[in-house]
């Protein structure tokens, strides 16, 4: 029996941890305008969000 390798794509290989890590990185950056503007619940909740979108992208290159 020989089993068959399923191998990413260029969309969820490529694409998909690429954007997930630039959206990321965009979300910790306006942190400080963000603390500002949602207050301290907001922001407690953007980087949960932030947080999921990295390990998300970690999981995906392991």
């Amino acid at each position: 029996m020989s089993e068959k390798v399923k191998k990413f794509g260029y969309f969820a290989g490529v694409f998909t941890p690429s954007i997930l890590t630039i959206l990321g990185v965009i979300m910790y950056m306006r942190l400080g305008w963000v603390t500002g503007v949602a207050g301290l619940w907001g922001t407690l909740a953007i980087i949960f969000l932030a947080h999921t979108i990295s390990v998300t992208t970690g999981l995906s290159i392991s």
